[in-house]
Order: structure tokens, then sequence, then C-alpha cells
């Protein structure tokens, strides 16, 4: 079993007066691929934050590898909506943005083989000199993705790095992302509210209440990988469990 390497422990957080978690416990083992799902305005993305040092704790704590987020930052890389790639900079050096950032221009320089092998990694390795304005959507979440891993994070947070791409390309890049995760052996914590994305993905899925937020399931998401969500009945069956659930929580009031 996976020791723990982020802990949520009964956190409390509000914004203007309103409660947006209320004892909040989670965790996500080390190497484990763990999806937050839970409706839209929930709080998803702001367990991300946290974890970040980006926001602060009103109350209990989060922890990563028995440290704050202040201390642990530099082992977490994000991958956002949006690629958010400078325009002025080609695919190889939007890679080594976040290395140069964080360590240096020597240490980028040093860092370019390394970047030119997780181009390759994931499908651009004939790409490297193009710039943002000549890659496809689905391109520049790739080179967003290899700019995460280039850093050599311990845990790689995903805030719906999907959704903004069309349905075929999303297909295609929840597998690459996938085979990334399985030969990296990185930690990986994404946010969505889509169901088949999680099922696909997740060896853990955490299912997230409305506000204020608290978990309200953690469901083991055991079929071999790779998964096909149609005809196969085990996950047929935790996709029909989890649209019910969402619909519960689409007709709760608004104050509970």
């Amino acid at each position: 079993m996976t020791d723990d390497l982020i802990i949520f422990d009964h956190v409390g957080l509000a914004f203007g007066g309103e409660a947006i978690y209320e004892d909040l416990s989670f965790s996500v083992g080390r190497g484990e691929f763990v999806c937050l799902l839970g409706p839209s305005g929930c709080g998803k993305s702001t367990s991300l934050r946290l974890i970040g040092d980006l926001l602060a704790a009103h109350s209990g704590q989060v922890t990563i590898d028995g440290k704050p987020p202040s201390q642990a930052w530099q082992d977490v890389a994000f991958v956002f909506q949006s690629p958010r790639l400078a325009p002025w900079r080609n695919a190889i050096d939007n890679v080594l943005l976040g290395v140069e950032l964080r360590m240096g221009k020597e240490e980028a320089r040093r860092r370019q083989a390394r970047a030119s092998e997780l181009l390759a990694m994931v499908g651009l390795a004939n790409s490297a000199h193009k710039y943002p304005s000549m890659l496809s959507g689905g391109e520049r979440q790739r080179v967003a993705i290899a700019r995460a891993l280039a850093v050599d994070p311990t845990i790689v947070l995903m805030d719906e790095p999907f959704s903004a791409l069309d349905p075929n390309t999303r297909r295609r890049m929840r597998s690459e992302i996938e085979s990334i995760w399985q030969r990296t052996g990185r930690t990986v914590l994404l946010v969505t509210h889509d169901i088949e994305e999680a099922i696909v993905l997740a060896d853990r899925i955490v299912l997230l209440s409305n506000k204020p937020t608290r978990v309200l399931e953690s469901i083991p998401v055991t079929v071999p990988r790779p998964r096909r969500l149609v005809g196969d009945p085990d996950l047929e069956a935790l996709r029909d469990r989890l649209q019910r659930l969402f619909q519960s929580l689409e007709t709760e009031p608004e104050d509970l």
C-alpha cells in the first residue's frame, strides 16, 4: 500500500464570510493517480492552490510529505486548463521556462537534453522549434505537461487540463497522460467534473459535495488499464452511480 504523500486534515476555508470547506479530509498516496470529482463551484481547484502554497487554510492543515506547503512547493508542478505558453518562446524554450524561473538560466541550459526527451515523450520530438501559434490546442497542452515534468516534481497537479479540447483530442490526451504517469511514477492529483474522465484515469476518485465542501466518498477504481467504459459492466455501473450522486447534488437546497 502506498504511503500518504498529500494529506488534508480537517481543513476549513472561507472567503467573504462564505464557507468553502468544512472539515475537508482526504489523502493522496505516493505514486497514486487521484481524481477530485465534484460539482462546479465546490472548490476543487482551490484544493490545488492550497497544496501549491497559493492559499492558506483557515483551520486544519495541509501537508505534503509531512511538510507544510510553504516548505514543499518545489516538489509540486501545475498543469492548468489553459496551456499558458509564452508566445515568443518556441516549444523547447517553453518546456524550460519553469526550470529557468525556479532554478535559473544556467540550470535551464543544462536541462536542454532533458527537455528534448520530454517533448519526445509527449509526441512532439519534431516540434521543438515551433512556436505556440504553430501548434494545435492538444499540442500546446502537451508542451505544458512537458514543462511541468521538466522541474522534476514529485507531484503533478492538473486543473481540468483537457476541458478546452475537442472530444477526440481529449480522449487522446487522457491516454497520453495515463502513459506518462505510468512511465514516470509521479503522483498525480487531477481536478475534474467529468465523470468518464475520472473513471478512465483514476486509481481512486474522491467525490466532493456542494459547499461547504466535504468528502462524500473515496472510491477505488480497480478495473485494469487501459479502460474502456462502454461495454464494461463494472465501469458502467460506477458511472451510473456517480451520475445519480451528481443529480442528487444538483437538487440540494442552496444552503446545504
